[in-house]
């Protein structure tokens, strides 16, 4: 199916490799294989499950409603992304972290709606985020499940990381948006979205294209993967 919206036909931004691209990195969580992915998505073959965090979809609406002129390309970026991820690994469902929407409803909840649609035999799992305020009329039309937390095999998912309980399994969350600050000689540093990996919670990077960061200072004993646009690398 072809939505006619602009975000199927994005410029510059070309498709993925059938199967998946090459330069993800596979790691073991909790006994389960998992690919990292370059975007900030993580593939969980075991479960054929997609998982990403904080899209903040309409975040750009948001801010041109109080005089800041921005355009709808982040949204639409966002969405191509992940439209190309679900063709290349072709997962049973998508796993949404939570911040899905970033405030009320406006005009660009309609591309992902239409992506839905598109992929309406996938299963869309919502874990709600502090700025889900999406009408369950709007979830229910796109076939969007949404739930507080979801528990299946070894995980547990929630979308903040201060959710974690006692009977949680290894915890996987977003919201902070993490980073990791890199330094090279002189006063040189670099900032890179990254994936953040402790002994019992791994924290998502934010999958929006219009999204902040929180630069993280991890334990010595934690790993951390960070997105350099093509590749994951472990810093």
């Amino acid at each position: 199916m072809d939505s006619g919206h602009q975000v199927w036909n994005a410029p510059g931004m070309a498709p993925l490799k059938e199967g998946g691209p090459l330069d993800t990195l596979t790691i073991e969580v909790a006994g389960a294989a998992l690919r990292l992915l370059p975007d900030g998505a993580v593939y969980w073959p075991q479960a054929g499950t997609l998982w990403l965090s904080d899209l903040h979809l309409g975040k750009a609406a948001h801010f041109r409603r109080h005089g800041v002129p921005i355009g709808s390309e982040p949204t639409l970026e966002t969405l191509h992304r992940l439209r190309e991820q679900i063709k290349a690994w072709k997962p049973q469902r998508v796993l949404l972290l939570g911040d899905l929407f970033h405030s009320d409803i406006n005009r660009e909840w309609e591309p992902f709606a239409g992506l839905c649609d598109e992929f309406s035999d996938i299963e869309w799992v919502l874990v709600r985020g502090n700025h889900d305020l999406i009408p369950e009329t709007l979830l229910r039309e796109s076939g969007i499940q949404q739930l507080d937390r979801l528990d299946e095999s070894v995980f547990t998912f929630t979308h903040d990381p201060a959710d974690a309980a006692a009977d949680f399994g290894y915890h996987v969350c977003g919201h902070v948006h993490p980073g990791i600050r890199l330094r090279g000689a002189g006063r040189q540093a670099l900032r890179l979205r990254c994936f953040h990996f402790g002994k019992n919670q791994a924290v998502m990077p934010a999958y929006g294209a219009f999204t902040g960061m929180h630069v993280i200072e991890p334990h010595a004993t934690d790993r951390v993967f960070a997105m350099t646009g093509d590749a994951v690398i472990e810093v």
